[in-house]
């Protein structure tokens, strides 16, 4: 991959958008590809460094953004969270630990965590094995954190995504909660299993309950903001989106994490940094909904942000799928000059289609593009081979010859 160099850009100027585009052979090549599809189309190329319009169609349309509502819940959790966030699953007990003894009950307590597993579980009893020997009550897990609207806008809105794509969502959840039934239950069913292993004596039954506020903490298991945006962005994990959208709630404003409140949080965002309340509307984290709303200015207004934010750009490019190599687009762009070059997240629906992140040119300079589809015929694969051919195009891109 081509090496990046950037620069820190004070000036904004470039955020008066207009339909001009560049009017050169560029221009024409990304036209010619879009007049194979139909419905509506909003794209918008721009340099991060410079801050011209290489091309612009429709950047101010209205659009269902699919998956790419995931960069938004990046760089909110970013923001929010902090880079340094830890996504915590952890043991607590109600009374002290006295010679190996609990006179009371242990909670397991989820804080969101989407990429929980089972082995992590089995790493929390070793943790709490090293210090208690005999529980002399339950295992109580609290999924308290988040609220208990399990499948977020399933069933909520007519003519949306059916229920069954919705993830099921809780304060614990364990192995992409893919065993059926509530994963708090399993998660702590399965901790009393571990613990009795590993020489741990049991008097107690598993019940769910809520953590009370001075309990004392046995043992703790995370995974990083880091780790869980790579995860959620790379494979479009609406597990993990959703999840990280309710804590972004919960942290923002206080638990349990709800959708609207993620909602909150994303709105005092995007006034912070002086974007119009018109150019979206953000109702979830992972865009399964068909009633989240955005629009190309507003993606050149986060990428730039996020190309000019030292701190956590790394992170935000590194968690994105990589052309022809990794995630969501490991078998696209192979054999282009965009592979291995373009950085973007993917999206997909019913007549929704959508990529949107970065790419290097000739010049070695990083450009940034949205590019949505919405009501095309032909299919997934027609629209994506167009996003693609027009990737191609704009990493070929060069200013030595204008």
């Amino acid at each position: 991959m081509r090496i990046i160099k950037k620069f820190k850009i004070t000036l904004l100027i470039f955020f008066i958008f207009s339909n001009a585009k560049a009017g050169n052979i560029y221009e024409e090549k990304i036209d010619s590809i879009f007049s194979t599809i139909g419905g509506n189309v909003s794209c918008i190329v721009m340099s991060t460094e410079h801050g011209d319009v290489i091309y612009s169609l429709n950047p101010g349309m209205e659009m269902i953004p699919a998956s790419v509502t995931k960069l938004v819940t990046s760089i909110v959790a970013m923001d929010v969270l902090g880079p340094d966030y830890k996504f915590k699953t952890v043991v607590y007990s109600d009374a002290n630990v006295t010679g190996g003894v609990v006179n009371g009950n242990l909670y397991l307590k989820g804080f969101g965590d989407p990429d929980l597993y089972s082995g992590d579980i089995s790493t929390l009893a070793k943790e709490v094995a090293k210090t208690v020997r005999q529980v002399n009550g339950n295992i109580i897990y609290d999924n308290s954190f988040l609220d208990d609207n399990y499948y977020a806008l399933a069933d909520y809105y007519s003519g949306d995504t059916k229920k069954q794509y919705w993830p099921y969502v809780a304060g614990i959840n364990i192995d992409k909660n893919n065993m059926g039934g509530d994963p708090g239950f399993y998660a702590a069913d399965l901790l009393t299993s571990e613990l009795t292993v590993n020489g741990v004596t049991i008097s107690g039954e598993v019940v769910s309950g809520v953590t009370p506020p001075r309990a004392v903490q046995i043992a703790e298991f995370s995974h990083s903001l880091k780790d869980v945006l790579i995860q959620m962005n790379k494979a479009s994990d609406n597990l993990s989106a959703i999840s990280v959208f309710k804590v972004i709630g919960a942290v923002n404003e206080s638990p349990p994490g709800t959708l609207q409140k993620g909602t909150n949080a994303v709105i005092d965002y995007m006034t912070r940094k002086g974007v119009d309340r018109n150019e979206y509307e953000i109702l979830e984290g992972s865009g399964l909904t068909r009633y989240n709303i955005v629009t190309g200015n507003l993606f050149m207004r986060l990428l730039k942000i996020m190309y000019d934010d030292l701190k956590n750009f790394d992170m935000f490019y590194n968690s994105l799928p990589i052309a022809g190599y990794d995630g969501t687009l490991r078998k696209r762009m192979i054999g282009t000059e965009a592979e291995r070059n373009v950085r973007a997240k993917t999206g997909s629906l019913n007549s929704v289609s959508a990529l949107a992140g970065y790419t290097v040119s000739r010049d070695n300079e990083l450009l940034m593009f949205y590019i949505v589809n919405n009501g095309f015929s032909g299919g997934w694969q027609h629209a994506r081979d167009v996003q693609d051919a027009v990737c191609e195009v704009i990493s070929s891109f060069t200013r030595k010859n204008q």
